[in-house]
């Protein structure tokens, strides 16, 4: 039976069995994938599961004298699974709508309740408030009112009845409009005789160009007339110019120069303004108690001074000759003015502070007719306190930067802070100007205190109030 014994070691799928040996042994180490030929040639299924299960077999070395036996051919090594990363969430976007209605547990604010109802949207309704009332902020400094008023003055000329003048303080270098079209129109809407600027156009930023361009832009600038104010720049320069000019071109600070050049008239001195066959007089109302002949010989003897040390090689009389020569010219304008005022003359003067009651009750108890004070005005103009900047509804303007004031100034008063009012037999008229006040930076805008033209309507009919019987 040959075919019979030829066929005892041949398998299923014919494929024949080996005998059992020492090879034999090894061989069934081997991996059953083996059986099927080469790895790429297996069933992918098996590939997978052998992968997976089956370590490498390596053939190990063999003792001495031991039949080496077959190398076990190595499977490809095959790269470890990855580890899946954890899925980022999704960021979920929120519209400011969203974030800001306080709607949601989640949100960035909670509902509040308020007489037992709930609000959810008040968030909204606080930013909605807040933009309005920048809005309105803004649109309140920008804008101007005008405010028209009747001065009475007693013995007032013909010639001068009715006379009109436009009072502007404290721009401190702000502009309406582009070079200053809104101020310039509305200002020329208005009937007046003269403008009279009560310090603090320039500010503390010494940008003139605005009040340049105030000027530049009027018809007959030869009728405005200005004072500096307490934030201006100056008066005088620190070192006089080396240049050649006048005293006046030497020493005085360029906004003010710039100015004069403009047509504007410089008030550091009495002026003499006529009004047909009339006289106003302006003042600075710093020379109102100073008294006429004794200024002028102090200011004299200082320059006489100053020029003996000039000629003697001081150099710090050199330096303060051409002040101490400006000062000393106005001291006789002063002298000159006192002598020339005619009781029938109107004299208003300008300040930029309002002066304090004793100061202008001092300025009263003078005697016009000893040629030693100025004439007590009639009128004194001031601004400098911009109508408290900030003015609450009911309670009127909030704070203002005068110590003399009771409570230091918070809570004045309306009648302490603008208007008309009358200390003695002077009347005193306080304009709320156009800007902030350079005095108090924590305003740095209006607040329900629009910029204000005051125009003031000179008079001498009194006012039907004090005519009524009691």
């Amino acid at each position: 039976m040959p075919d019979t014994e030829n066929k005892k070691g041949i398998g299923k799928h014919g494929i024949r069995i080996p005998k059992p040996n020492a090879a034999a042994s090894d061989d069934a180490l081997r991996d059953e994938s083996t059986q099927y030929g080469d790895e790429v040639e297996a069933p992918i299924r098996l590939r997978k599961r052998t992968d997976a299960r089956v370590p490498i077999m390596r053939s190990r070395q063999s003792a001495p004298g031991e039949e080496k036996p077959a190398a076990t051919p190595e499977l490809p090594k095959v790269a470890p699974k990855r580890k899946k990363k954890p899925r980022k969430k999704r960021r979920t976007y929120r519209s400011l709508f969203d974030m800001m209605s306080a709607t949601g547990s989640d949100g960035l604010f909670r509902p509040i309740h308020v007489f037992g109802r709930e609000i959810r949207f008040w968030p909204l309704i606080v930013a909605a408030a807040i933009a309005i009332l920048a809005v309105g902020v803004m649109l309140n400094n920008s804008n101007l009112s005008v405010t028209e008023d009747t001065v009475t003055v007693v013995g007032l000329p013909r010639d001068m009845e009715g006379y009109r003048i436009v009072v502007l303080t404290d721009m401190n270098a702000k502009r309406f409009g582009d070079q200053q079209s809104l101020l310039l129109r509305t200002l020329s809407g208005l009937k007046y005789d003269a403008i009279f600027c009560l310090g603090d156009m320039v500010g503390k930023s010494g940008n003139a160009q605005p009040f340049w361009e105030f000027l530049e832009g009027l018809k007959n600038p030869d009728k405005v007339y200005f004072i500096c104010g307490d934030s201006d720049p100056g008066p005088y320069v620190k070192t006089a110019r080396a240049t050649e000019g006048v005293l006046s071109q030497l020493i005085l600070e360029d906004w003010i120069l710039g100015a004069i050049e403009r047509g504007a008239h410089y008030v550091d001195a009495p002026v003499r303004i006529p009004v047909k066959d009339s006289v106003l007089w302006l003042s600075p109302a710093t020379m109102l108690n100073l008294e006429a002949s004794s200024t002028l010989e102090a200011w004299q003897e200082q320059t006489e001074q100053e020029e003996d040390g000039v000629r003697s090689g001081i150099n710090e009389d050199y330096v303060n000759l051409p002040v101490t020569t400006y000062r000393k010219k106005l001291a006789q304008q002063m002298y000159d003015s006192q002598r020339a005022m005619n009781a029938s003359d109107i004299h208003i003067s300008l300040a930029h502070e309002p002066p304090t009651e004793d100061y202008l009750y001092t300025s009263q108890d003078h005697d016009a007719q000893d040629g030693r004070f100025l004439a007590s005005p009639e009128l004194l103009l001031a601004g400098h306190y911009c109508g408290g900047v900030w003015r609450m509804p009911a309670l009127g303007a909030i704070y203002v930067p005068d110590e003399t004031l009771p409570r230091g100034g918070w809570f004045p008063g309306d009648d302490k802070v603008s208007g008309l009012s009358a200390v003695g037999g002077m009347q005193v008229y306080i304009a709320r100007g156009l800007s902030t006040n350079g005095a108090v930076p924590l305003m740095p805008f209006r607040l329900f205190n629009p910029p204000e033209i005051c125009v003031l309507t000179l008079t001498s009919t009194l006012p039907e109030n004090m005519l009524e019987a009691g």
